[in-house]
């Protein structure tokens, strides 16, 4: 089977002759396993079963050495944790503010997106456009101020995220066109502890947005994917309800994998499931193969999953804790 083949295998809810997988990692830990193979050309070993790219619409505007402004007049200060300066809404109010065009650059950027999916014909191909209904909320009005809103200015959030979806629905009917089986939505919407903005009120807020989104990419024909972070074990249902076809992260710090894989994993694809934040940077190399084996066991059983980290592989992971998950994927597939 091909890569592709095996993705939508999985995704139709039967099991491939082997377990779907892909593998991110930042260049430090590229450059620290090639050093311990002695063989720069390690990651040909590989073969990424799903190709992710996210379209780079929105164009940022420098205002200072080390600050910027968004399409929407966000002001952030730049670095390894961006900051939100001045966000684009300085109140509870759209009077006087547009949204922009989403689709105005996609002339210029999307030729080279669609050249790289049109030379991976054999790989699963996903494409998503960067911060969601939510994420994209909080941004303009700022985070404290837009959880404030959803308590004192309802109608005024409604509002904000039809204005949102406005915009990304004729984004989804523009990337549809490209050569891909899947689009993928981004959307932080638990911390370690459950969903941010509690249940209920995701629910009444989020919910039918992105219910609306993912209605458009199926109705052209695409795959639901949806990365979020975070516990958003008391939302799955509802993401299912929604319309979601895969949920990618499946962070297990946050939340029990193997739970919603007994739970629901008849009715939901699941990519991730390998943790980033104990497992890989703490764990021992035993710890870290025993662990991908049971996964693919478990969680590949009947179809429906495909492995990864997490996160990328960052590097505080140790060089050694690096290959053993890299070469537990390889013993995964020694034997198809």
């Amino acid at each position: 089977m091909t890569p592709r083949e095996r993705v939508k295998a999985a995704f139709q809810f039967r099991e491939p002759d082997a377990l779907p997988y892909t593998i991110w990692y930042d260049e430090g830990v590229a450059r620290r396993v090639a050093e311990y193979y002695g063989d720069p050309t390690w990651p040909n070993r590989f073969t990424n079963h799903i190709l992710r790219l996210t379209v780079e619409w929105e164009q940022k505007t420098p205002t200072q050495s080390d600050r910027y402004l968004d399409e929407h007049g966000t002001e952030w200060e730049s670095g390894n944790i961006m900051r939100i300066v001045r966000p684009a809404l300085s109140s509870a109010s759209l009077r006087g503010y547009s949204l922009p065009d989403y689709t105005r650059n996609l002339e210029k950027v999307l030729p080279p997106v669609r050249a790289q999916f049109e030379a991976a014909p054999n790989i699963f191909r996903v494409v998503g456009f960067g911060f969601g209904v939510f994420e994209r909320a909080w941004m303009m009005r700022g985070f404290e101020n837009f959880f404030m809103d959803v308590v004192e200015h309802p109608a005024f959030v409604e509002e904000l995220l039809d204005a949102i979806l406005d915009r990304q629905l004729a984004l989804i009917d523009q990337l549809a066109q490209l050569p891909v089986d899947g689009i993928i939505f981004s959307d932080d919407f638990g911390d370690q502890r459950g969903v941010i903005v509690g249940p209920e009120r995701w629910r009444r807020f989020i919910k039918p947005r992105i219910a609306a989104l993912y209605q458009r990419a199926h109705e052209r024909g695409k795959w639901t994917l949806q990365h979020t972070c975070g516990n958003v074990f008391d939302i799955v249902p509802d993401l299912i309800e929604a319309g979601l076809d895969c949920l990618q992260c499946l962070q297990p710090e946050a939340m029990n994998v193997y739970e919603i894989k007994r739970r629901y994993g008849d009715r939901l694809r699941l990519w991730g499931g390998v943790g980033t934040q104990q497992l890989l940077p703490r764990g021992t190399p035993q710890q870290i193969r025993a662990e991908v084996l049971r996964l693919a066991r478990e969680l590949g059983r009947g179809g429906g999953y495909v492995l990864t980290s997490a996160k990328p592989i960052r590097d505080d992971v140790p060089t050694g804790n690096a290959v053993a998950f890299l070469e537990a994927i390889l013993e995964l597939h020694k034997h198809r």
